[in-house]
């Protein structure tokens, strides 16, 4: 090939196809290189534990309505993410410096109580950002939002310590404040609180009073529910009492009611049984009479009838016997009797 032939321009038809060639896979290979090159460029990552912001770079532009979390992202040429903690964040106002540090650490509160006695707080507290929220965060923060955080909240601990509130109404707010920021107070802890000698002491005896306040009312709530109790037996054995006294009249009524019935069937019985030994021995009243008087000695402790006189005396009926049926088969006794009184004579 001669120097002639390599001068042609590419697009001139005489140009040999192998120059054509060449030049197309020049520039194949470097579209493919700027392909790789951007598209490395385009992949960015949320490391764990953060959220991110996407930001262009050449416009100088943040996507505030989109939060990233933690994960790797196709976002183009000329971007990349900002970056906030997703995790909960330890601030610690202390100056025990024995105390490893756990989080940003600033020194101790001080500040005065309403009668102007010196004051010194060690506090730690952890908050945590809203991840619906980190947008609006880094719009009126940007990144240097940590650094309002601790005078906000050290302004709010101040504030609540000097009016003697400490614990749960100082979490709440530094909660509030926070709350205002896109953040949340996720907990709070009182490290120390060095207050004057004369005012521990009143502390001591305030909280000493108090107790012997409940311990008085407690005495009282105890005694007045042993009242109570006692009035509350007292009307259940007045009921126990009134429930007894029925059943026993229900009793006497009930067995004496049984008692009358039985005494009316027998002397139903004694009387169809007699009525019965008059028709079958036509006994007459007289008779009959005299029926029932023999017929009840066997029953009678210690009777005994005799016939005959002088020696010749003998015994007819001897008690006792068997108290068993006297009615019922008396006939029989009458008409086995010794020589005797006849039945006419009885």
């Amino acid at each position: 090939m001669s120097d002639e032939q390599l001068e042609c321009p590419f697009d001139a038809p005489s140009c040999p196809e192998e120059v054509h060639s060449t030049a197309a896979y020049v520039l194949g290979g470097l579209g493919t290189l700027v392909a790789v090159i951007l598209t490395i460029l385009s992949l960015q990552a949320v490391p764990n534990l953060h959220y991110g912001i996407r930001y262009n770079n050449a416009r100088k532009w943040a996507d505030v309505d989109n939060v990233y979390t933690a994960g790797r992202y196709f976002i183009g040429p000329w971007n990349s993410f900002v970056l906030f903690p997703a995790l909960v964040q330890n601030v610690e106002f202390s100056n025990t410096f024995n105390l490893a540090p756990s989080g940003d650490r600033y020194p101790a509160l001080h500040t005065r109580t309403k009668e102007g006695l010196a004051l010194n707080l060690e506090v730690a507290l952890q908050y945590k950002l809203r991840q619906a929220e980190v947008g609006k965060l880094y719009t009126e923060f940007n990144v240097d939002f940590e650094a309002f955080f601790v005078s906000t909240i050290r302004e709010s601990v101040i504030k609540v310590a000097a009016d003697y509130e400490v614990g749960d109404q100082m979490q709440r707010e530094v909660n509030s404040v926070l709350n205002k920021t896109y953040a949340e107070c996720w907990g709070l802890q009182l490290l120390d609180i060095a207050l004057p000698k004369a005012f521990d002491q009143s502390i001591v005896q305030t909280q000493v009073q108090n107790q012997a306040i409940s311990t008085e009312k407690y005495a009282q709530e105890s005694a007045q529910i042993r009242a109570m109790t006692s009035v509350i037996e007292s009307q259940f054995d007045k009921r126990i009492k009134v429930i007894k006294a029925g059943g026993e009249a229900n009793y006497t009524l009930i067995t004496k009611t049984a008692k009358a019935k039985a005494k009316k069937m027998v002397l139903d019985t004694e009387a169809k049984v007699l009525e019965n030994i008059k028709d079958q021995l036509h006994l007459v009243k007289k008779d009959l009479v005299s029926y029932q008087r023999y017929a009840a000695l066997p029953i009678m402790s210690d009777a005994k009838l005799f016939y005959g006189f002088g020696s010749e005396s003998q015994v007819l009926v001897d008690a006792p016997r068997a108290p068993a049926r006297v009615l019922q088969g008396s006939s029989e006794h009458l008409e086995k009797l010794p020589d005797g009184p006849t039945r006419e004579e009885l």
